[in-house]
């Protein structure tokens, strides 16, 4: 069985990352957002993408930054996609010479045929807020991201914790899961033991399916 690919975003620290590393995450994020509480520089970034090893994929966050510099973003520090988290066009991405893939927020009124707009075989979806974007711990409709699965590769993100992405994961057969403020116990600060309690319950379900 096919495991369900696991990424821990907003990480800041070479204790977190080599932390997730050794747990066993599969794909690392780091925020590239200037008023997220996550955000690190890219300096910052090319340091600890220096601890991470090839199998592991590493992605940049992006809201509605610039194309020429995002893609200068990602050229200095190597990062190997780049998520797009904001109000991008698909002609942005269409655009864009890194990879890349679009993270839509869901709301009531979300129409899953956008998704087929954007030329990447990966989606994300999260939950939708009209102040934020991204790190809401609020999960959506799942519903809406079964009905969304068939337009490639889902990485199911929004509210997921270590209680209930066992029941996410049955519920919607995602590619992957994706957790930020789920395992924080402080606003902006990976909380280890949640972290691998999540990675846990990830694994554990394999089983189940």
């Amino acid at each position: 069985m096919t495991q369900t690919m696991i990424k821990i975003c907003g990480l800041t620290t070479v204790e977190q990352v080599t932390a997730c590393i050794e747990m066993g995450a599969d794909w690392l994020g780091f925020n590239c957002y200037p008023k997220s509480k996550r955000y690190i520089t890219p300096e910052s970034i090319r340091q600890l993408l220096s601890l991470v090893p090839p199998k592991i994929k590493t992605v940049g966050v992006f809201v509605n930054e610039p194309l020429h510099s995002a893609e200068h973003v990602m050229e200095y520090t190597g990062m190997d996609f780049a998520q797009l988290h904001g109000d991008e066009s698909s002609d942005y991405m269409k655009k864009m010479k890194s990879e890349c893939f679009k993270a839509f927020r869901v709301s009531s009124s979300f129409q899953p045929k956008i998704i087929r707009q954007y030329p990447s075989t990966y989606f994300l979806l999260d939950s939708y807020h009209p102040d934020l974007y991204g790190g809401t711990g609020d999960p959506f409709n799942w519903e809406i991201a079964e009905q969304a699965g068939s337009a490639g590769h889902l990485i199911l993100a929004g509210g997921l914790t270590p209680d209930n992405v066992q029941n996410a994961i049955m519920a919607v057969q995602p590619f992957g899961v994706d957790v930020c403020s789920g395992v924080e116990t402080i606003t902006g600060v990976k909380d280890l033991n949640l972290v691998q309690r999540f990675i846990d319950a990830v694994r554990g379900v394999t089983d189940k399916k």
